[in-house]
C-alpha cells in the first residue's frame, strides 16, 4: 500500500477532549458557561491528567472565566471507560480520553490514538493538522453526537514490564499483558491474553 494513501485512511497517538456538539462561540457579554468534564485518567497520572487541567486554564483564561470546564478524574463521576457513553447521554458535556479504549465500539477508534507500526508522535501532529486527520475523525463521530479536539500525544507506547524474564517469543505464551486498542489483537497472535485496564488499576494489577 502506498504511504500516502495509507495515511489518508489511518492515524494514530492521540487523546482528545471529546465533547457534545461543536464547541460554543464566544463573543462579548456572552453568558457565562461551566461544563464538566470527564477523564478517563487518574489524577496520579498527571503527564495526560495534568493536560485536561492545563487545556480548562486556558479556556478558561481566553473567555475572561466565562467558560469555565471542571475536570474530574476517572471514577469520580463515571468509569474511566464509561466517558463516551457520558458526553453521549448528557451526563457530562465533555471527556479527555484515549480514543482507543472504545475500538470494541468500532475499530475506527484506534485509529485516532495508536495502532501497531503506524505514525510517530511528530507525524501524527502534522497529519492530523495539515493533513486532513481531525476533518476526517471529526465526520466520524458525528454519529456519535461528538466533536472532537487533539488535547495531547504520547507518541508510541512501551513493549512492557514483565514479572518474568522474557527470552523468545514461546515466553509470551499465556502472559496477561495490559495493552489497549488493535494492538491487543496483534500480541494476541504470538500466545499474550491482553486485557484492557484503566491507567490507574495498572499498578494495583500488577501486584
Amino acid at each position: 500500500m502506498e504511504r500516502r494513501k495509507f495515511i489518508g485512511k489511518a492515524g494514530a497517538g492521540m487523546a482528545g477532549i471529546l465533547a457534545a456538539g461543536a464547541a460554543p462561540a464566544f463573543a462579548q457579554g456572552g453568558p457565562e458557561i461551566k461544563w464538566r468534564l470527564a477523564s478517563s485518567f487518574p489524577k496520579s497520572l498527571d503527564t495526560i491528567f495534568g493536560a485536561a487541567e492545563v487545556m480548562s486554564k486556558r479556556v478558561a483564561a481566553c473567555t475572561n472565566n466565562k467558560f469555565q470546564i471542571q475536570v474530574f478524574a476517572g471514577g469520580e463521576i463515571v468509569p474511566p471507560f464509561g466517558v463516551v457513553d457520558a458526553v453521549q447521554n448528557g451526563t457530562v458535556q465533555a471527556a479527555h480520553t484515549a480514543p482507543y479504549y472504545f475500538w470494541g465500539k468500532d475499530p475506527a477508534f484506534a485509529l485516532d490514538t495508536a495502532i501497531p507500526f503506524s505514525l510517530n508522535a511528530r507525524q501524527t501532529n502534522a497529519w492530523q493538522a495539515f493533513g486532513g486527520g481531525n476533518e476526517l475523525f471529526n465526520e466520524f463521530y458525528k454519529q456519535y453526537n461528538i466533536y472532537r479536539v487533539p488535547a495531547g500525544n504520547t507518541g508510541a507506547q512501551m513493549g512492557g514490564w514483565f514479572r518474568k524474564e522474557v527470552k523468545t517469543v514461546a515466553d509470551l505464551k499465556g502472559i496477561k499483558m495490559r495493552i489497549g486498542g488493535m494492538a491487543g489483537n496483534v500480541i494476541e497472535k504470538l500466545g499474550v491474553v491482553p486485557q484492557l485496564i484503566p491507567g490507574g488499576d495498572i499498578y494495583p494489577a500488577l501486584e
